[in-house]
């Protein structure tokens, strides 16, 4: 009587189990598996060790399969590890990320700091973006303001929903055309 099943049909292969007494990271074939899996090898033991990682370690697919997958949602990530809110786009994505691209890759930095970082985006976007001194409606303030950073008539950087404007004028006509001082109202 051999190792596995009887309804195992091939005694030359050996088949997948998680290795949890062991490493823990990957499904192994080395006929060492525990007695309890053997008992309910239905449900432990797999033909492949991709059938196997799907099974029992989903969180951590392809470090068990031992392959990276295919960037389909970008390269850009947050980085959590540092003291600054920043996305990069240096290809030494963390494993759990790729597993769900979806949600953590970003195709550029401001989506990427957008959507993890949307708090604190200037800083994720970097000290170097200081606006396109175009011209933005600031109703807090009953004025037209310009995208940039600084003093009046600086209003800080827009957000990506904020409609801009060549001039001032142009702003306060499209944007406040009901108050006739919004071109003298500073912010």
């Amino acid at each position: 009587m051999g190792r596995y099943p009887p309804d195992h049909d091939d005694c030359n292969v050996m088949l997948y189990y998680p290795d949890w007494q062991g490493a823990n990271k990957a499904c192994l074939d080395d006929g060492k598996e525990p007695y309890y899996m053997l008992s309910n090898h239905k449900f432990f033991l797999s033909n492949t060790r991709e059938d196997c990682c799907k099974k029992f370690y989903e969180w951590d697919y392809y470090s068990c399969v031992g392959t990276t997958p295919a960037l389909t949602h970008g390269e850009f990530y947050p980085e959590w590890s540092s003291t600054t809110s920043t996305c990069l786009n240096d290809g030494n994505i963390p494993t759990y990320m790729l597993n769900d691209q979806r949600w953590y890759l970003s195709t550029t930095l401001r989506q990427c700091c957008e959507r993890h970082f949307y708090f604190n985006i200037n800083a994720c976007l970097g000290t170097s973006y200081g606006g396109t001194d175009k011209w933005y409606v600031k109703y807090q303030a009953m004025t037209c303001v310009q995208d940039c950073v600084g003093v009046s008539p600086c209003g800080g950087v827009a957000n990506d929903w904020d409609e801009l404007f060549s001039s001032k004028e142009k702003c306060c006509e499209e944007k406040m055309f009901y108050d006739n001082k919004c071109r003298v109202r500073t912010a």
